[in-house]
């Protein structure tokens, strides 16, 4: 039996109409209990249809046939994904090459192979036009992830930008632009308290004497500094600026880089040592050594970042520093004190702009342990 409600549709539950009402106090449908369908049985009976709609309507981007050249690709590599993980590598290369996406995640639990399934993707886009891959990792980890690539793409050219001399590296890349493309892939691995740093700057203008005051000249052409009302701006004024300009005459900078200030002396070690005896189970003796090994602004760069990173810190062969017994106790005795580090700096806003025209690998995993 099937009786029209008043919005002209049928409600029917197995032949069973169903009353509809404008009256009806709770405004519901009623539905006899022994005409409710179980979840499980409501699937078995329409989950091929309704399987079917859904993937009309938004066509899977990997249906679990996978290309065979990029299966080739993962084949190669000295370790080689699972099946599981595989499909994985799949879906996200249709993702970012076939459907033409910007990015893609990989969302898994701790231990199920992230790292690898990234190097694998990255491994598999190298064949494909995108040679260059940028990895973006807490400082802890940035040597987990050169060992990783180095055991999975042998071949591969790994530049590892966290340290002081990532300028001089960067300098040096920029040279070999020109140079023709021997086919390795590369990868670059950035420490992300590296990337979030920028660049300290200051406004530069000539001051032009005059008979309402000193005001703001370009220090190139001469031409006076204007506001948005076309006003000329007073030079106190424009060395408080916040934004960075340009000459609406010629064209040339109103700023210029200047070199952090550094403080002077043992200013700095001390300011880091102080700051690692804080930290539970580290003494006088065991700063001094950590100092020397990693360096003041390797730890002054973590512990500003975040200090409870510091309990996973990394060799260079990608080794734990500190056992299961010390990390225990220094990750207790944190929770209960509060600790603060930093200097400063200007953040890097325009980097997530400069990254984002190619796809980028997810961030790396902050796993508790490697």
């Amino acid at each position: 039996m099937e009786r029209a409600n008043p919005y002209g549709q049928n409600f029917v539950r197995r032949g069973v109409f169903c009353p509809f009402s404008l009256e009806t106090d709770m405004n519901m449908l009623c539905i006899a209990p022994d005409n409710v369908i179980a979840l499980n049985d409501f699937i078995d009976e329409f989950g091929d249809g309704l399987l079917d709609t859904l993937n009309h309507t938004h066509p899977p981007v990997y249906d679990g046939r996978g290309n065979p050249a990029r299966q080739a690709v993962m084949n190669a590599l000295a370790r080689q994904p699972f099946p599981a993980q595989a499909d994985v590598v799949h879906a996200i290369c249709a993702l970012l090459l076939d459907q033409n996406e910007r990015a893609g995640v990989i969302n898994a639990e701790m231990g199920t192979g992230k790292t690898m399934m990234a190097i694998a993707v990255a491994a598999v886009m190298a064949t494909e036009g995108y040679r260059r891959s940028l990895i973006v990792s807490p400082p802890h980890l940035v040597y987990k992830w050169r060992r990783e690539i180095l055991e999975t793409v042998p071949q591969a050219r790994v530049w590892v930008l966290n340290g002081p001399d990532t300028l001089a590296k960067l300098l040096k890349l920029r040279e070999q632009l020109g140079q023709p493309d021997d086919g390795r892939p590369e990868f670059f691995v950035l420490g992300r308290v590296r990337m979030r740093m920028g660049f300290h700057w200051v406004p530069v203008a000539t001051p032009r004497r005059t008979l309402s005051g000193r005001l703001a000249a370009c220090p190139d052409c001469g031409r006076m500094i204007l506001d948005n009302d076309n006003e000329p701006v007073r030079f106190e004024s424009f060395q408080q600026t916040e934004r960075q300009q340009a000459c609406a005459g010629c064209g040339g900078q109103l700023w210029t880089l200047i070199r952090q200030r550094q403080p002077e002396g043992d200013a700095r070690r001390r300011s880091v040592l102080k700051a690692l005896q804080r930290i539970p189970t580290i003494g006088k003796v065991t700063a001094d050594k950590l100092i020397d090994r990693f360096g003041e602004a390797f730890l002054s760069s973590m512990l500003a970042d975040n200090a409870h990173d510091f309990i996973n810190l990394m060799d260079e062969n990608g080794d734990l520093v500190f056992n299961d017994r010390q990390a225990t106790r220094m990750e207790r005795a944190m929770a209960n004190i509060e600790f603060g580090f930093g200097e400063g700096g200007v953040p890097a806003e325009r980097v997530h702009k400069a990254l984002s025209p190619r796809p980028i690998l997810r961030p790396a995993d902050r796993r508790r342990r490697a």
